[in-house]
């Protein structure tokens, strides 16, 4: 069971997906305050140098390192589809917490709910489960990542459970207002430059239902933006009459490309982005593409999609 490992380890090492979202760092900072109680050595670990500043909020952020420990007997990772995801290799006891369909159950232990519309709601879960008391630090953590995986409450998937989870963490002493301020209103100049571009720069394919973002390396530079930055448009892509699928094209520093895909339901984005070794859910799908060919795997990847929407 995942409490005898916790239980049976020194020092653990909680994972942050490389990139991360507030989900993904909300579950990673509510568990490590839940773990500070058993006065376990313990380290907040995340691979990427480059992190999103609007997660600086989530209480226990500053201790966020890119160093792995060297004496380190456990490892928790949160939001991680794929074991690529957490960045690094390891042998070490692995607990897998998830809620990605394409999540293939990896790890010593795997918590894997795909209902959940979020890997905080399986972190909360598992704590209701376990009599663990929610304190407002928790709280604020679990609740970031609720509010950023449901889009503000505003994706079909939200339901009662979703509504009672997030009632009875403000009760608990979750910060609304400042999850709110951080996360949707903190947009730097940077990705307003990018947004412009973007949309000045948008294709319009299968008569009209698949809108193409193509982002290479000097878009980047020329504007400041970040990858989490860039990919934020194919949200609002999608509210556009008649979008059914947004795709994006990012250009890797290393060459290749990494692939974003956001549907409304219609399309699996999860199964066609496997297709490309990538993963996630139904409809929010990413993948790396190695291969210098952006022509070829955007005319395959177009082809997909249009069948899907026949």
């Amino acid at each position: 069971m995942p409490s005898s490992l916790i239980e049976s380890s020194s020092h653990i090492v909680l994972v942050a997906h490389i990139n991360p979202d507030a989900d993904s760092m909300g579950a990673a900072c509510a568990f490590y305050s839940y773990l500070l109680r058993s006065q376990k050595k313990l380290t907040l670990f995340c691979a990427s140098n480059d992190i999103d500043q609007r997660l600086a909020f989530l209480p226990w952020f500053e201790k966020l390192t890119q160093r792995f420990p060297d004496d380190a007997d456990c490892v928790i990772c949160f939001d991680c589809g794929s074991y690529s995801r957490l960045g690094i290799d390891t042998t070490l006891p692995l607990i897998n917490i998830d809620h990605h369909e394409s999540n293939d159950g990896y790890g010593t232990h795997a918590i894997i709910n795909i209902s959940a519309i979020s890997t905080t709601q399986v972190v909360y879960e598992y704590f209701v489960a376990n009599s663990v008391k929610i304190n407002g630090k928790i709280a604020t953590a679990l609740y970031a990542g609720l509010l950023d995986d449901s889009k503000c409450f505003s994706l079909g998937k939200c339901d009662a459970k979703t509504f009672a989870m997030a009632h009875h963490l403000i009760q608990s002493g979750a910060d609304h207002a400042m999850c709110t301020d951080w996360l949707y209103r903190r947009r730097s100049l940077a990705s307003l430059r990018m947004k412009g571009r973007l949309l000045s720069q948008m294709k319009l394919l299968g008569d009209g239902r698949i809108a193409l973002f193509e982002v290479t390396l000097g878009l980047l530079e020329e504007t400041g933006a970040t990858l989490i930055e860039c990919k934020q448009i194919l949200d609002e892509a999608l509210e556009m009459r008649f979008i059914q699928a947004a795709l994006m094209i990012i250009e890797h520093p290393k060459g290749g490309s990494k692939i974003s895909l956001r549907t409304d339901g219609e399309v699996n984005a999860a199964k066609i982005l496997k297709e490309f070794g990538g993963g996630g859910h139904a409809t929010r799908s990413g993948a790396r593409h190695k291969q210098n060919n952006d022509s070829e795997l955007i005319n395959n990847l177009i082809t997909m999609i249009t069948k899907e929407l026949v």
